[in-house]
């Protein structure tokens, strides 16, 4: 780019002098390349509060979401990096939310915490493993993040509107079902992974001046999951189950529900969204549902589950929520649908023994359950307790993308990371960002290590992820 504005300059040279317009051609040209070269950043005090200081090219820039067709002011939609992510499709008809290269830098001392992002390589910035092509040895313009839940596709794993998240398998069956997608002469298909996650938290965090995801977008995180929402009523054919009065007002018109014989057994369905909640006699109601229309015995059981896909559209500002901002609704991060909350997501890339975690860096070389080459130990070891916050994390300045518990004593839902930290001995996988159930743990700082690569659950799913090989 330098090489580029020294051209440029020689270029127009004999001609600035009596020509305003290259004149001011070169001024905006100046502008913008000033604007693309300098870093964005914030600084954080290791306190308590999560509120974070802005610093570089992001001092005094201010950001905010919007509530369905609400227009915000967020002087992000016009910086670099940001204002150049935007919606792909791919030819199998994925869409993708793309993220622009960037580079980051982090800082960890004593009393501070810095996180910098730049379009340009500055001295102590690092380059997202997402963003380098492994066999050719060249860096990658951008990164392709799946912009909805992963669904089913036959085999494959698929990020389309209209579905809902796919569920009941392990983290081994989701890397299978993306790289699926590998066929043909296609390549670069992948589940999410850690570094996606480095570059979504550290985007987020810079944007929104805060570690606490949950202070700007609630998420879809106050569902519901009890064992006594119970039908009360047995009727056939029916496109409604009968609860409570008590029950059915914990619900809300659009959200996922499922019903089954037992509790998440999904045996009378999986996946549909409400359309109206109604009056049955003074002690219950109704919760209306679409598709076809099903047979509820008295006793079935009745529970929200992950969003169905394609809510984004509704919302007008480039990040934000579609009814209300109170856990109740699920929301978006820059096109990227329920980027926390909804459901778990599995993270590719990162396997713990006894609370140390391995990373690889990779992606075509993910395995689970993997404790040498080609995963690198962090320099550190996880926090082996659960708890709030985390009240610090490890820093390893060779593997700065991974950043996990290692203090969760005196954390809280508004302190510090905010978000709740699950471990647990033996070998373990990650999880990212919650679920519909999780209230305020959920968010870009929940890590769930306490899983296996053989769990499979109703509460996690996983995201499409391509890389342009």
């Amino acid at each position: 780019s330098i090489n580029k504005l020294d051209m440029q300059l020689k270029d127009t040279a004999d001609l600035v002098s009596t020509n305003s317009a290259y004149i001011t051609k070169l001024q905006t040209y100046m502008g913008n390349f000033i604007e693309d070269f300098l870093p964005y950043g914030v600084s954080w005090d290791k306190g308590g509060t999560p509120t974070l200081t802005r610093t570089d090219f992001a001092e005094g820039m201010t950001a905010a979401i919007g509530i369905d067709d609400q227009v915000v002011t967020n002087n992000f939609d016009t910086a670099p990096i940001y204002r150049e992510i935007h919606d792909v499709v791919d030819t199998l008809g994925n869409v993708f939310v793309r993220i622009p290269k960037f580079y980051i830098k982090k800082t960890d001392g004593v009393g501070s915490k810095t996180w910098s992002i730049s379009k340009y390589k500055h001295q102590g910035f690092y380059l997202p493993w997402c963003f380098w092509d492994f066999t050719n040895s060249r860096e990658l313009p951008y990164i392709d993040v799946g912009k909805y839940n992963a669904s089913l596709n036959g085999t494959k794993l698929a990020s389309v509107a209209n579905t809902y998240p796919l569920i009941n398998k392990n983290i081994v069956d989701f890397r299978g079902y993306a790289q699926a997608n590998n066929a043909g002469g296609l390549l670069g298909y992948q589940q999410l992974d850690v570094h996606v996650v480095d570059v979504l938290r550290t985007l987020f965090f810079i944007e929104f001046g805060t570690l606490n995801s949950q202070a700007i977008m609630k998420g879809y995180t106050e569902g519901q999951y009890t064992a006594t929402h119970l039908a009360t009523a047995t009727e056939t054919g029916a496109n409604r189950i009968v609860v409570a009065n008590a029950h059915a007002d914990l619900y809300r018109v659009g959200q996922a529900i499922s019903v089954g014989t037992t509790q998440g057994g999904n045996q009378i369905f999986y996946g549909r969204t409400i359309t109206g909640i109604t009056v049955v006699d003074e002690s219950n109601k109704a919760v209306e549902f679409d598709g076809d229309p099903v047979d509820i015995a008295t006793g079935n059981f009745l529970y929200n589950t992950g969003w169905k896909s394609g809510f984004s559209s509704n919302i007008t500002a480039s990040s934000g929520c579609i009814g209300a901002n109170d856990g109740k609704y699920p929301c978006s991060y820059r096109g990227i649908e329920n980027p926390f909350g909804s459901v778990w997501q599995f993270v590719d890339g990162v396997n713990i023994t006894d609370n140390q975690a391995w990373v690889c860096k990779d992606a075509g070389q993910y395995a689970s359950n993997v404790f040498a080459s080609p995963y690198e130990k962090l320099s550190y070891v996880n926090c082996n307790t659960n708890g709030y916050g985390p009240v610090e994390t490890g820093f390893d300045s060779n593997l700065p993308f991974a950043e996990f518990a290692t203090n969760v004593t005196g954390g809280s839902t508004s302190k510090h990371y905010c978000d709740y930290y699950y471990q647990a001995s033996g070998s373990r996988i990650a999880r990212f960002g919650g679920y519909w159930l999780n209230g305020l743990p959920a968010g870009l700082s929940c890590w769930g290590l306490n899983g296996t690569s053989s769990d499979a659950s109703i509460y996690v799913g996983g995201r499409l992820v391509r890389k342009p090989l």
